[in-house]
């Protein structure tokens, strides 16, 4: 993960905004109608790239506060057993599937779904909607360097593109009010955190009341492909939802464990829930 916020900081059930969040949940009339898919106890929209920019560029000019968030495998494993995780997940405005397994284990429950959208390959075009929206962006998290590293790629790229803070992910508790408050004073209408999931949401939500920025979006490790510090691996591959096969062969001592273990506990337990779901329907 980047950074090393410490998760325990955040304590469930003392949020005053759950309720309230939980009352206003899906009342914009930019996504209320897209669906919701209640996979492994996470509600997951239904969008393709295309619906997620639309959802993203109405949220950002809402003057109501927005959360967004992806979900992949991974994701999915964690909330299972981290409730916490769950909740926020449930609690946040929109959330989309980021990996194929996601796609993939959601249709063999039933639910049809467009596709996974993953911010490495779409950002730079939702960049420039941004740009002729004139929306500003701040980004936060990665390893020291990386974020400013991206934002100059991507604004070298293009131009009109307004990024107009960014800081790496590697601060403790003592920092955090000091860059708050370089965010807030930026103006920035979308904050993107990069802290990998699931810290990125548990930060988000212990101090969305603390940030200015209208959207606020957890991306995972999105600024090491902006930058370039990670590679994506063949787009043949990449296209075809083998990416993960790409990042272990690139880092395996790290991401052996979710990608070998993790994916095959992830598949067992789709099938289990996929035979569940079967005998609840069909026998009396």
């Amino acid at each position: 993960m980047d950074g090393n916020y410490n998760m325990n900081a955040f304590q469930p059930g003392h949020d005053p905004d759950d309720s309230n969040r939980e009352k206003d949940y899906g009342n914009s009339c930019a996504f209320s109608s897209a669906r919701r898919v209640d996979f492994m106890g996470v509600k997951v929209h239904d969008v393709d790239r295309q619906q997620l920019l639309q959802h993203v560029l109405f949220m950002s000019k809402e003057k109501q506060q927005r959360l967004v968030t992806y979900v992949n495998a991974d994701c999915m494993l964690i909330a299972r057993k981290n409730l916490d995780y769950r909740r926020i997940l449930n609690l946040t405005d929109l959330v989309y599937p980021d990996g194929i397994g996601v796609v993939w284990g959601a249709r063999l429950w039933g639910y049809s779904m467009a596709g996974r959208s993953t911010a490495a390959d779409f950002m730079p075009l939702f960049c420039r909607s941004f740009a002729e929206h004139g929306l500003r962006l701040f980004f936060l998290g990665a390893k020291p360097g990386v974020a400013e590293e991206a934002a100059q790629r991507l604004v070298a790229e293009i131009p009109d593109l307004k990024v107009v803070g960014t800081h790496h992910g590697y601060f403790g508790k003592e920092q955090q009010p000091e860059i708050i408050a370089q965010i807030n004073k930026s103006e920035a209408d979308i904050l993107l955190v990069g802290f990998g999931a699931p810290l990125q949401e548990f930060w988000i939500h212990k101090h969305k009341d603390m940030l200015a920025p209208g959207l606020l979006w957890g991306v995972g490790g999105l600024f090491d492909f902006l930058s370039g510090r990670t590679p994506r691996g063949p787009r043949l591959l990449v296209d075809h939802g083998f990416e993960w096969l790409c990042r272990l062969a690139a880092e395996p001592g790290r991401l052996w464990q979710r990608y070998l273990v993790g994916n095959l506990m992830f598949i067992v337990l789709v099938l289990h829930g996929r035979i569940m779901r079967f005998f609840k329907n069909h026998v009396p």
